[in-house]
């Protein structure tokens, strides 16, 4: 789910829980969707982008039942190789609180390039269940059937396999509205030469009303360059200006 991905999906997954927050305990149904523009769109500290900016809204609807919905919208270039795309996913989800202090959400993603030369064999489903201790601690757990990875020699293919992630990420207030933010988090493709990665990343991000300005370095291990040799974070700053409505 990208209910809004900025800099990195690992350390600004809290903005995406503020905007829905626990929505049991929200008094009424909620609209909203934030617009924004980041330096590099990166999820798991891989860059959709070419390590190129990025404009991204997101819409979503939020029922105090529990139940919730969105979409999302980012340019991007999986390919360097190949022009700019646009990446549309659609989202629905449930929420409930587990105790006063504890919740957590389930949602099943769709992610689809319908203007890439290869078409739909880089469209995707993601399922994501996030569990959240006061706001500002997170755990997230990811499961894709069909993430897609492109095979180097011998292979040459684009092909869908399963990939798995957990992290952990957290934010948290320190100054009036300043927060400092850092994730750390392990993703795993089977399928044909398979491999996992770490990824990681620390920053801070700083609230005007209703823009919110992050900025976050953005690492991976050396498994993830062989995975993904040209989009994969190496010593990378990011930065991102949101704005939610």
């Amino acid at each position: 789910m990208r209910i809004f991905a900025g800099a990195a999906a690992l350390c600004l997954g809290f903005l995406a829980v503020s905007i829905l927050g626990s929505t049991r305990s929200a008094a009424a149904s909620v609209w909203g969707g934030t617009l924004g523009l980041t330096s590099d769109y990166l999820v798991r500290g891989i860059s959709r982008t070419d390590d190129q900016p990025a404009l991204q809204l997101d819409l979503h609807y939020a029922h105090s039942s529990g139940f919730m919905a969105g979409f999302f919208e980012s340019n991007t270039r999986i390919d360097g190789n190949e022009p700019r795309d646009v990446e549309l996913s659609g989202f629905i989800g449930w929420g409930w609180n587990i105790s006063p202090d504890w919740n957590t959400k389930a949602v099943l993603s769709h992610y689809s390039y319908p203007w890439n030369r290869r078409g739909s064999r880089y469209d995707y489903d993601e399922l994501d269940v996030d569990v959240a201790y006061q706001g500002w601690l997170h755990l997230n757990l990811e499961y894709s059937p069909n993430s897609p990875r492109f095979l180097p020699y011998p292979y040459f293919a684009l092909i869908g396999e399963n990939q798995k992630s957990a992290e952990i990420s957290l934010q948290r207030p320190i100054w009036r509205k300043l927060s400092l933010t850092a994730g750390v988090g392990y993703s795993f493709l089977d399928g044909a030469e398979s491999e996992g990665y770490t990824y990681w990343s620390a920053g801070a991000a700083y609230d005007i009303r209703s823009v919110s300005l992050v900025f976050a370095y953005v690492n991976t291990s050396d498994a993830a360059k062989v995975l993904f040799p040209n989009a994969a974070s190496s010593n990378r700053w990011t930065g991102t200006v949101i704005w939610r409505f």
